[in-house]
């Protein structure tokens, strides 16, 4: 996903350049311009597109309210300003948020998630293809198509939020997913869920030691839920169902 430019509008230079640096902290931005004033984001702008603009309230010449009303299709705002009378306005003028000067980096990473959801909807999450009920592969999409994965050749399967994360021996494929609705796809017995973030493929466990699972170089935490039933499977050596 590439990052969302942003453009910073601020006459005081410590504010610009604060924000520029939390910026410069989150891969999901990037600084496409800043300017002193609304003359010189004016012209920038117009050069250089963005996606959200930074925008300080009182500045000389054009407030940042009468800026953004020359804009003919203004980007999404946050406003920051140090005078806490604007909040009212800020809002009525559609601002994803409002920030007020000094801005600490929780509180503008909180702007940023307000906006990036409002720039970017999480898609609707996509199951997993399988061919047929009794292949050993399934589809998942990832980097802009359909990959196929065996069933035997994953080693484990780690959450990631929104995502999942299928690691094999030779690559790892993340796709927009849940952990739940995958494990639904593997076939029973040969996965356990030993975690609530790690599926792991019994087959390719190395060893277990107390609440630690090792496959290759990896070790991945076992719950205390599940390490009782988990144990008793693998040393069984027998291909059961977890239900």
């Amino acid at each position: 996903m590439k990052p969302v430019q942003c453009a910073i509008v601020d006459d005081e230079p410590i504010a610009r350049q604060i924000l520029e640096e939390f910026i410069s902290q989150d891969d999901r931005l990037q600084v496409a311009g800043t300017y002193k004033n609304a003359k010189e984001a004016l012209k920038g702008i117009a050069e250089r597109p963005v996606d959200l603009l930074f925008l300080d309230i009182n500045m000389p010449g054009l407030t940042g309210f009468q800026f953004l009303k020359t804009i003919p299709h203004p980007p999404a705002v946050i406003f920051t300003t140090a005078y806490r009378e604007y909040a009212l306005e800020g809002f009525e003028a559609n601002a994803i948020d409002y920030l007020l000067k000094p801005i600490s980096l929780e509180r503008f990473l909180l702007a940023v998630n307000k906006a990036l959801k409002f720039l970017q909807p999480v898609p609707e999450i996509q199951p997993a293809i399988s061919t047929t009920d009794n292949a050993d592969f399934f589809f998942v999409k990832a980097d802009g198509g359909l990959v196929k994965i065996f069933f035997d050749e994953i080693q484990y399967i780690e959450a990631l939020k929104e995502y999942v994360r299928i690691v094999t021996k030779d690559r790892q494929v993340i796709t927009y997913h849940t952990l739940s609705g995958l494990e639904e796809k593997l076939p029973a017995g040969k996965f356990y869920r030993v975690h609530r973030s790690y599926i792991v493929n019994i087959a390719a466990i190395s060893s277990i030691e107390g609440f630690v699972v090792r496959i290759g170089k990896n070790e991945l935490p076992i719950s205390r839920n599940e390490r009782d039933a988990f144990v008793a499977l693998v040393a069984s050596g027998r291909i059961i169902s977890k239900e």
